[in-house]
């Protein structure tokens, strides 16, 4: 910081002067830019200057551009909307600066304040922004990535497996709802998003006919007994407390439920089981989780059931889930003659 007050400003040949950085070069063309003999003239003349020194909104013209062609291109609504979202925390904190000013520091310095807040949503707000900056230099606004090089943080793997006991214990106690939620979460493994938005006419004679939100991948769960009653039952609930209406989960009006709505209503069944079951917490989404153990261990191919796209996520996500089995030593005979003396004086 200059005396005066603004960065980069330097007495020099008897006069105040604010030297350029490179991109300000190009934009006045020249190096150094005389503001004036006072400190009062000097920052009535910067402020005359500011305006074509730092253009606002370079970065959120790119922002902008980004989420005009480039969002509405990916194929997953659910990518699409979670892009948006990620493109509004970084236009807090990068709409306003140039490309070509915005360094590796100021990235990691993101990183570090947003991850003290979620680690998980910095990473994925650090991949937006890596993609942003790659299709800024296809496009020939700037030259360098300043986001390539950061680095992800590595959350912890949840690791939380939902045992058959705990189930069925959460099964008697939970409410009939979250009761027979559960149990078409754990009959299909499917994600949230694709439960909660299942259409009626998606529901077909030879299974549930799918298109999954995240991989765009098309499926179909056939029909067991157990899984036609069960969906015969959620249709019967919401006729007896509203009306049914597009989706096989909808409010007593016959709405879908958003996600709000859907945790108030999770959250109600979980404290339920908790306190007259007597069972440890754990998340809707370690059911799926509970899906893919199980189904890993029945033979049946995991990968599919997931709807993954590489084998290598679902080889992690089972890896986290794994318990290790630890088996005893057994005494050798080296030391029965020691274990015989210690009964001997026990006695």
């Amino acid at each position: 910081m200059s005396k005066i007050g603004i960065p980069r400003v330097y007495w020099r040949k008897g006069a105040w002067r604010y030297m350029c950085n490179d991109r300000q070069k190009a934009l006045v063309g020249k190096s150094w830019i005389r503001l004036g003999v006072t400190e009062d003239e000097a920052r009535a003349e910067f402020h005359r200057w500011e305006e074509r020194l730092f253009p606002k909104a370079g970065m959120g013209r790119l922002f902008d551009r980004y989420e005009a062609e480039i969002i509405p291109r990916k194929e997953s609504e659910a990518t699409r909307k979670s892009n948006r979202q990620e493109l509004k925390r970084l236009r807090l904190v990068f709409g306003e600066c140039e490309p070509e000013d915005i360094t590796v520091h100021d990235v990691y310095s993101f990183m570090d304040a947003r991850g003290a807040q979620s680690k998980t949503q910095a990473n994925h707000e650090l991949a937006l922004l890596k993609h942003v900056f790659r299709f800024g230099q296809r496009w020939g606004v700037c030259e360098h990535n300043p986001a390539d090089p950061v680095q992800k943080f590595k959350p912890r793997v949840r690791d939380r497996y939902v045992t058959d006991s705990e189930f069925r214990s959460f099964l008697k106690y939970t409410s009939p709802w979250v009761r027979r939620y559960a149990l078409l979460k754990y009959k299909t493994g499917l994600r949230q998003a694709d439960l909660l938005a299942l259409r009626l006419d998606q529901l077909q004679a030879d299974g549930i006919h799918l298109r999954t939100s995240k991989a765009s991948k098309q499926a179909i769960i056939p029909w067991d007994d157990e899984l036609r009653r069960l969906v015969t039952e959620i249709k019967a609930d919401n006729l007896a407390r509203g009306r049914q209406g597009t989706t096989l989960f909808c409010t007593r009006l016959g709405t879908p439920y958003d996600k709000d709505r859907f945790h108030s209503r999770w959250q109600y069944g979980m404290r339920k089981a908790m306190q007259e079951g007597c069972i440890a917490r754990f998340t809707e989404h370690d059911l799926r989780a509970k899906h893919a153990t199980d189904a890993e261990q029945q033979g049946l191919d995991v990968q599919a059931n997931l709807q993954h796209s590489d084998r290598r996520t679902t080889e992690i996500y089972l890896r986290a889930k794994q318990v290790l089995q630890v088996s005893a030593l057994g005494a050798d005979a080296f030391l029965e003659d020691e274990i015989s003396a210690i009964q001997t004086t026990e006695k």
